[in-house]
């Protein structure tokens, strides 16, 4: 049986907090620059037209929120709510050099306490986020409450392989291989050999999108990307 990590949000905060200057580099190096398609297929999933408000849950630096703005019909505007500081002042200077500080909104809140009035967005995403909340169902909840009927919702999340030999490889990468380049490029111990604990205690997808059904969405979907490696969960509310 895996045991979960503790994910205390002050603790997953300071912990997120502590290797944000390298947060960036260490995503596009660990996932081969695949990253950037993940979050493309995300932001494509929600079917912009440029009229939307889209809330970023979890959006740490602030990738996912630049994208919707960059996108083809991009969201008009984007609110982006993470509980690490420096995170998101790392997302903030992202934004003001981009030119996008009028359109994109980043604020300091908890992923089960959105500060958000109900059904006041039309879109909702989360990339690489919802296995570190505490309790993801009331993440699940909260976004469902924000969102208007109709609403999309678009959640990245990591996932396992199901092709034998992708799967033995992508257990060995991320037992060994990627806590130490995380750990020698980011001078955190802690932080790279979480992830790969906290994405082996996640719900499979078959339960993370029974989850989603239960907070109250409907065309739940869970789509596998790079042999699985990750999954885009895609809903209505």
């Amino acid at each position: 049986m895996t045991v979960a990590p503790e994910k205390a949000p002050d603790r997953i905060a300071g912990m997120f907090d502590a290797i944000a200057p390298r947060y960036d580099l260490l995503n596009h190096l660990l996932s081969a620059g695949i990253d950037r398609r993940w979050r493309t297929r995300a932001i494509r999933s929600l079917e912009l037209t440029g009229r939307e408000v889209l809330l970023d849950v979890c959006t740490g630096t602030a990738d996912v929120a630049l994208q919707a703005r960059r996108a083809a019909s991009g969201a008009a505007r984007v609110v982006g709510v993470d509980f690490a500081g420096a995170m998101l002042a790392i997302g903030k200077r992202k934004v003001r050099r981009a030119e996008e500080s009028a359109r994109i909104a980043l604020v300091r809140g908890d992923a089960t306490r959105l500060p958000v009035g109900d059904g006041t967005v039309d879109a909702a995403t989360v990339a690489f986020g919802i296995r570190n909340v505490e309790r993801p169902e009331l993440a699940c909840a909260e976004m469902a409450r924000a969102l208007r009927r109709g609403g999309r919702l678009a959640i990245l999340e990591f996932g396992e392989p199901r092709i034998p030999a992708v799967r033995t490889l992508y257990l060995w990468y991320f037992k060994y291989f990627l806590p130490w380049i995380g750990r020698f490029v980011s001078g955190h111990r802690a932080a790279y050999s979480y992830l790969p604990a906290s994405v082996r205690s996640f719900p499979p997808p078959a339960a993370f999108a029974a989850l989603l059904e239960q907070a109250g969405f409907r065309d739940v979907r869970a789509v596998p990307l790079t042999f699985g490696i990750v999954y885009l969960y895609t809903a209505r509310r």
